[in-house]
């Protein structure tokens, strides 16, 4: 696997993880282990970006982050294997899905469940599109590997430019206007589909507030980027 993200050669691995190892170390389910040999060719740990490889700081929540390459048999795996694993490793890790001359990024956005630093909860699966291989790009910014991984985020989920240590905040918001958005749909059909207009009424005010509820959303989010 040559160097596709074009990083420093210090942070090059180039190392074949023989998919047994994810069976030893983890503990594999029956489907899980089915998810492994019939939709990965093989992974490769490309990757390893810490202090020791890269001019950043290291913190103590945030060690290390990985890159794997992952060679898929088909385009369409499921992203519950990734969720697996990156939920059972004990750093950070930016997946790059490879399938025949194509490639996408995936990020899981995931935080320590507490501070004994053991185990992770996911927040949220950011996949940038499938594209060329030789157009994969993921800059490297930030002095800090917290910073350098928020990047990371923004950079595959589209969030784009945001203030330090807002993404935590971001990725929340993101997700309870997801929420809001789809409670408005329901709400709007709803009221079109109401044969009675004091229903109607009532309806329209729910809709209202729901409206302004999103707009206040909207304006958080906001003032968390640097625009």
């Amino acid at each position: 696997m040559n160097n596709i993200l074009n990083y420093p050669e210090s942070c090059i691995v180039n190392r074949v993880v023989p998919k047994t190892m994810f069976y030893k170390f983890m503990e594999v389910n029956p489907r899980m282990k089915t998810r492994f040999v019939n939709d990965v060719v093989n992974i490769t740990w490309l990757y390893k970006l810490s202090a020791s490889t890269l001019n950043v700081t290291d913190r103590e929540e945030m060690k290390e982050i990985e890159v794997f390459v992952v060679n898929l048999k088909q385009p369409d795996c499921p992203t519950d294997l990734f969720s697996f694993i990156d939920t059972n490793m004990p750093h950070h890790i930016v997946f790059i899905l490879v399938h025949e001359n194509n490639a996408m990024l995936l990020i899981n956005y995931k935080e320590w469940a507490d501070n004994t630093h053991t185990k992770f909860r996911i927040t949220q699966a950011f996949a940038s599109p499938w594209m060329a291989i030789t157009d994969i790009s993921l800059i490297v910014q930030g002095q800090s590997l917290p910073r350098l991984y928020d990047n990371f985020v923004a950079q595959v989920s589209g969030i784009g430019e945001h203030k330090a240590g807002a993404m935590a905040e971001i990725v929340e918001l993101k997700q309870t206007i997801a929420k809001a958005e789809a409670d408005l749909l329901v709400l709007e059909k709803k009221m079109r589909k109401e044969p009675q207009y004091d229903v109607q009424v009532k309806i329209n005010k729910e809709v209202k507030a729901k409206r302004k509820e999103l707009e206040e959303l909207y304006n958080t989010i906001s003032k968390l980027k640097n625009n």
